[in-house]
Order: C-alpha cells, then sequence, then structure tokens
C-alpha cells in the first residue's frame, strides 16, 4: 500500500513538472516524452508482479508435461497418430506458427497442432479441451479452425489431387480392384451421413427420414480404402443418387477420355474403365450397380452381386475407418454449420495423409464406433432410379461382367450365393490382399 502512495505522489509532482513547461520552452516536447516514459517504467515495475486482466493461469501439465513422457502407445490414443507421424505433421503445416508479441508468447506450432488432432480425435466438449491444454474455450475452437484450414490447403494438393484422371492412375486403380476380384473398376461410390446441428432457419432440409440431422460426405474410394474424391455439404434429406448427378464428379467421368482408352475386351463387350455403387445410383456404362433381387436370380447374377459387394465394402471401411479415428466425426459435429464441411474434409486429407505412411487404425476405435453406431439408424437408400446410359449399354456391360466372374469361379458352391443384402454380411470376414506395390491391405468388416 505504501508503494502504490508513494507511486502516485511521484506521478502528481511529475504533472506538475509537465504543466510547468510551456510550449515556448526549449526542448519542452522531448522534457515531456521523457517524463511520460519514467512514469511507465515505474508503473510497470509496481505491477509487473501482478497478473494483467487479460490473462488467466491455466494449467499447462497435460501437454507440456505429461504427453512428452507418454510412451507411443499412451501418445497415440490421445492425437490419433504416432509420434513419428506427429512430427512429420508438424512440419508440413508450419503455416500454423504464429510469431510472439510484445504483449503474450505465441502458442508453439506443436502444441496447435496437437489441440487440432486432440479436438478431432475426442468427443470432449471445447471447455474440457481448454482445461487440459491450458487455453481459453475460444482458443481451441479458433486452433481447430486453422488447422482444419490448413490441413486442406497444404494435406488435399498432394494426398487427394487425383483428378483428372491420367492413363497411369486408372491403370494402377484398375489393377488394384482386379486383386479384389472385380474388373474394370477404378473406385467404389457411396455416401455417409454426418450428424451436424444447424439452425432453426435450415434445419427441415438436413433431417433426414431417420430422425436426426445430418449431412452427407460422398466419396469415391480406391481399392487401398483411400479417398480419391471427396463432396461433403448436401443436406440430409438428399439421396446419394441426386448428389452424384449433380457432383463434378459424374463430370470428371464424362470428360476423362483415358476410361474408355483403358478398356478391355470382356466377351466381346468393350468395357470400359468404371466405378461401382449401390442400388440407389443409376446403371451406365460409367458404373456399375447390382441386379436386383430376385428369387430367380440366376448363377451369373449372383456371382456379380457378390463380386460387387465384396469390392464394395473398401468404401464401407474407409468411412468406418474415418469415424472410428477422428471422434468429432463419428458422434456429430458440435461447430457451427457452415464450419463442418471444413471439418469432415480435412479428416479425409488426413485419412489420405496416415494411410500413406501406413498409421493404421486402432482395433478398440473401431470398437467403440461400433457401440456407438448400434444406437444410432442410418438412412437407408429406398429408391431405385431408372437405368440410363450413354455409348456402350450398360446392362451388356454388367452382362459381359457378370458372366466372366462366373466363369473365373468366384462362387464354388452355388448354395452359398445370396442376395446383394445378404451377400453384405457374408462378407463381415477379415481378409488380406497384396498389391503389386508389396504393401498389404486388411479388408475389415463393415462398420455402417
Amino acid at each position: 500500500m505504501e508503494k502504490k502512495k508513494k507511486f502516485v505522489k511521484k506521478l502528481i509532482i511529475s504533472r506538475r513538472r509537465l504543466a510547468s513547461f510551456t510550449l515556448f520552452e526549449k526542448d519542452s516536447c522531448d522534457v515531456r516524452k521523457l517524463l511520460t516514459l519514467v512514469n511507465a517504467l515505474e508503473f510497470h515495475t509496481l505491477y509487473e508482479s501482478e497478473r494483467l486482466c487479460w490473462q488467466r493461469f491455466r494449467s499447462q501439465y497435460f501437454w507440456e508435461i505429461d504427453c512428452q513422457k507418454a510412451d507411443e502407445k499412451c501418445f497415440k490414443n490421445n492425437f490419433r497418430v504416432s509420434r513419428e507421424v506427429f512430427n512429420k505433421l508438424c512440419e508440413l503445416l508450419n503455416g500454423l506458427q504464429k510469431s510472439n508479441t510484445n504483449m503474450r508468447e505465441a502458442i508453439p506450432l506443436e502444441k496447435r497442432v496437437a489441440i487440432g488432432l486432440y479436438t478431432l480425435g475426442s468427443s470432449a466438449e471445447y471447455r474440457t479441451i481448454a482445461n487440459m491444454f491450458g487455453v481459453g474455450k475460444s482458443t481451441v475452437c479458433k486452433i481447430l479452425l486453422q488447422f482444419c484450414n490448413e490441413v486442406w490447403r497444404i494435406l488435399a494438393p498432394i494426398y487427394l489431387k487425383n483428378f483428372p484422371l491420367t492413363r497411369e492412375k486408372i491403370e494402377v486403380l484398375c489393377q488394384e480392384f482386379e486383386i479384389l476380384g472385380f474388373p474394370q473398376c477404378i473406385g467404389a461410390l457411396d455416401g455417409c451421413h454426418i450428424e451436424v446441428h444447424p439452425s432453426k432457419e435450415d434445419a427441415t432440409d438436413y433431417y433426414n427420414y431417420k430422425g436426426w440431422y445430418s449431412v452427407v460426405l460422398l466419396a469415391l474410394v480406391d481399392a487401398r480404402c483411400r479417398f480419391i474424391y471427396v463432396s461433403c455439404g448436401s443436406p440430409g434429406r438428399c439421396n446419394d443418387s441426386q448428389i452424384f448427378e449433380g457432383s463434378s464428379l459424374k463430370q470428371q467421368l464424362n470428360e476423362c477420355s483415358h476410361l474408355k482408352e483403358v478398356k478391355r475386351n470382356i466377351l466381346g463387350v468393350e468395357v470400359p474403365a468404371l466405378i461401382i455403387g449401390d442400388s440407389a445410383f443409376k446403371l451406365s456404362d460409367k458404373l456399375m450397380k447390382p441386379y436386383p433381387f430376385q428369387l430367380s436370380q440366376n448363377l451369373e447374377q449372383k456371382c456379380f452381386n457378390y463380386a460387387l459387394s465384396k469390392s464394395r465394402r473398401v468404401v464401407e471401411n474407409a468411412f468406418g475407418h474415418l469415424k472410428a479415428r477422428f471422434r468429432r466425426i463419428g458422434k456429430g459435429i458440435d461447430n457451427a454449420l457452415k464450419y463442418a464441411n471444413a471439418v469432415i474434409l480435412s479428416c479425409c486429407a488426413l485419412h489420405n495423409f496416415l494411410s500413406e505412411h501406413n498409421d493404421v487404425v486402432n482395433d478398440k476405435w473401431l470398437k467403440a464406433l461400433q457401440s456407438v453406431e448400434a444406437n444410432r439408424s442410418y438412412p437407408e437408400e429406398i429408391i431405385i432410379l431408372a437405368d440410363q446410359s450413354s455409348g456402350h449399354n450398360g446392362e451388356e456391360i454388367r452382362n459381359a461382367i457378370s458372366i466372366y466372374l462366373s466363369q473365373k469361379n468366384c462362387c464354388n458352391d452355388e448354395d452359398n450365393l445370396y442376395n446383394i443384402d445378404e451377400a453384405n454380411s457374408f462378407l463381415n470376414v477379415e481378409e488380406e490382399y497384396t498389391f503389386p506395390s508389396g504393401e498389404t491391405v486388411c479388408n475389415l468388416q463393415d462398420i455402417n
């Protein structure tokens, strides 16, 4: 208290000195500036030990101490990536680094990346995450959006830049799906509903018929469960086929001349490179879908449905791995709707990045996701759209592939052949496939 009284007294004296100077005195301005600076320094010295109003002490024990001492398993459980991949990610995302200011030190780059990964990999509230890292709740929200935008800006051009397709890329994709059992396929197409919280004005559009609000992630996936194409943001009331018909993916497929160049003669039919989907899509020369279920299905049709369903599991597995690793997506995004797309797309880019670096998904994460999915009903595609094709007849191509698959003895026991829905459940087994590059991919059971 005495210090404060002395300082106030000095301040009064200095103000009187300042008032005694006139504008006409020599160097009066310099003297005023000097006295003002002296007062500011004395004020800082007096109060430097006291906390300023915009600073709040928060414990930073979790990141600065616990995470630095944690073993590899504990680190990956917290941040969903290995420590080695975490360091590589920090090198790529150096644009997140901020400079120190005169008022405070900036949050280090590694801590910003850690906050972003932990927030995506956890369903905890932002307040809880803020307390763990010793930052404010608003800081967590801000860092998350900055992290997602930087991930998409840096990683998407490297790990998600597949269009326009080149002839070499198409040939590699077809070879990989040939190993899975389906010829001339470059990718599996499907949509995934992700829960969001829209405003009251937009709620009707995002309300799916299962009774919750969602956006649709439409994705084309290769044989290694990596995303080739992603489109996000369509309201939950839309079905997958409607989204595909209006997407840039269909336009890219129609404009890609290499798809017809990489053709293959199957039983006298020129089959171009194509994609596969479920019954909700339209059959065309660029998209194959299963035969409609009939009690009188022949052997060729059963073989075709079996092979298509078996190969199409990669897109279901990709969605499952995505939601298991990033629980913020699996349990529902609580960000504002305008930021939901950035969060989802950045997770897709991270999925490809981690797959490229062989950072596998933990089995416990998949089991935890299954328990969550068991309590949630997902919209099913119940609209069967009329088939249409351009150029080669889609039905002719499908018939040729079905006969080809049956001749390959892909189904040895006719009694074990089921319709497409039963085939999906029949395929819930774990298989490993080795690709020409030497990489072994485990095709896990369906998650959705």
